[in-house]
């Protein structure tokens, strides 16, 4: 009940949040959300899986092309392009996830690393450029817009970008923890405590690593096209581990124990970069010395905190 209200309390808050910020902050706001809902696929792998993966920017990518693809090459809609950009991550992580999930610890997450800079390499490389062709790095050449029956609501209105992003990133996160708090969850928690108890128990490890793997790469392609909707361009930089790298520091500073805490953590470290850019230009060096506080701090991230200090108050 108390994570139902929380997430009711907060969709009022962002429902209402247009209407109380300046209309040049409702797109910046939008944009939280989506890098919220990549540093979120982070968060499952590793909060829910126990695996820390550097190779979600590559789902994030392959969700920007399967985008492209379903715009350009095939013409679809909106809808069409989102389910295209999901299926596209979740496809491409079948054979990736059936080869990292069977390693464990650091080994998990070289071949993480691994991957996302072979990926990347692959995708520059003059050679291979066919296996992307235009439908990586490019711009959107259209307002994109979201048919509802008769209805075309167009991305020119900042309200309607603003919107459908809330509602595709709250619906993405209603699934998933519907699916975290299932039997399936549970068993993925027990296996992240204790994989020779689980195994002891029958539950198969592997194959629940690999689901909540599979799981994760699409919601980060989901991420991955809404950002191609919102920002309008795709880049081949997306598929560098480096934007996994910075999901995990978004995730880790909000808590990796709840799906709220990368929300959270993507907030406080868009706003803060963004307060800090006006004042120095290594606002990094900053942001890096209060990630280190609040971990120490709040080892379990600032949602951890929040809920700590909520349950003294009850008391």
């Amino acid at each position: 009940m108390t994570a139902a209200r929380t997430a009711l309390g907060l969709g009022a808050l962002f429902g209402a949040l247009p209407w109380l910020i300046a209309d040049y902050h409702r797109l910046f706001v939008a944009e939280i959300l989506i890098w919220g809902l990549f540093a979120m696929s982070v968060g499952m792998v590793y909060g829910y899986g126990g695996m820390l993966s550097f190779a979600q920017a590559v789902f994030f990518g392959w969700g920007c092309w399967g985008y492209n693809v379903a715009s350009f090459l095939l013409q679809w809609n909106t809808w069409g392009a989102l389910a295209l950009a999901m299926t596209a991550a979740a496809v491409f992580a079948v054979p990736i996830g059936y080869i990292a999930t069977r390693v464990r610890q650091h080994h998990f997450l070289i071949v993480t690393v691994i991957v996302s800079v072979l990926v990347s390499a692959v995708l520059s490389s003059g050679h291979w450029r066919w296996m992307a062709g235009p439908y990586v790095t490019r711009s959107l050449t259209f307002v994109p817009e979201v048919p509802l029956g008769v209805v075309r609501l167009s991305y020119a209105n900042d309200l309607v970008a603003y919107y459908f992003t809330l509602a595709v990133v709250s619906l993405a996160f209603a699934v998933t923890w519907t699916m975290v708090q299932s039997p399936w969850g549970r068993a993925l928690l027990a296996q992240r405590d204790n994989e020779s108890r689980a195994a002891l128990i029958g539950l198969d490890v592997n194959r629940l690593r690999w689901s909540m793997f599979v799981l994760a790469a699409a919601v980060a392609g989901l991420a991955g096209a809404l950002y191609a909707l919102l920002a309008r361009y795709t880049n081949l930089e997306f598929f560098d581990w480096t934007y996994s790298g910075r999901a995990v520091v978004m995730a880790v500073l909000g808590g990796t124990g709840s799906l709220f805490g990368p929300f959270l953590g993507t907030a406080a470290y868009m706003l803060t970069a963004e307060m800090l850019s006006d004042v120095m230009r290594q606002s990094i060096l900053v942001f890096a010395a209060l990630l280190l506080i609040v971990i120490r701090v709040a080892p379990d991230g600032l949602w951890g905190l929040a809920e700590r200090l909520a349950a003294r108050g009850r008391s």
